[in-house]
């Protein structure tokens, strides 16, 4: 009996594990080295509204707003303060775009091992995958450009997948954490 306890909390951590793995908000960043990004404390954004891609999942006035709400508010956290074009350290601008993706499942061995009034089995299982999901992914661009030569100073990205009928506390809670995550990696810390 203990066997098939272990058998069981084996089973469930294994799934468990490839849920976590496979979710969640990505992001990296890259920046100009030679920046001294100490000198920064006011942003504007660079343009009033988000230029149209031509992709009505994207083209949303109100994702638009979402957007810049949370990063005026992740900015704001670090201590930089919205200014006003033309007086202003830096711009603010940000690309979204939503990409389908495939996954697909690996092939997978098991083992189990059990018993019954009849005495003692064994078997071993063979998954050949082929498992195929498709799924959107969102990506989230942020760049930081230099006011006085329009130079790309920082660029913060991410991305995760995106649930394309979330109620809109959902879709909200979901861009806050997605802007904070990107954000989180700037000012670039000095090696």
């Amino acid at each position: 009996m203990p066997l098939n306890k272990v058998c069981i909390g084996f089973v469930i951590i294994t799934l468990f594990g490839h849920v976590w793995g496979c979710s969640g908000i990505r992001v990296s960043q890259d920046y100009d080295l030679s920046r001294d990004f100490s000198s920064l404390s006011t942003y504007a954004w660079q343009t009033e509204s988000q230029p149209e891609t031509g992709d009505i999942r994207v083209d949303n006035s109100l994702l638009d707003a979402r957007f810049r709400s949370a990063i005026n508010d992740s900015l704001s956290k670090r201590g930089y303060q919205k200014g006003e074009q033309g007086n202003a350290d830096f711009y603010v601008a940000y690309t979204y775009q939503i990409d389908s993706k495939i996954e697909s499942s690996n092939v997978t061995v098991g083992f189990g091992l059990g018993g019954g009034s009849g005495g003692a089995f064994t078997g071993i299982g063979v998954d050949s995958g082929g498992r195929v999901r498709e799924y959107d992914e969102g990506l989230l661009v942020i760049d930081l450009i230099d006011t006085s030569n329009a130079d790309l100073l920082w660029r913060g990205t991410g991305t995760t997948p995106i649930i394309q009928h979330a109620k809109p506390e959902k879709t909200v809670k979901n861009i806050n954490e997605w802007v904070e995550k990107i954000l989180a990696q700037f000012p670039p810390q000095a090696k």
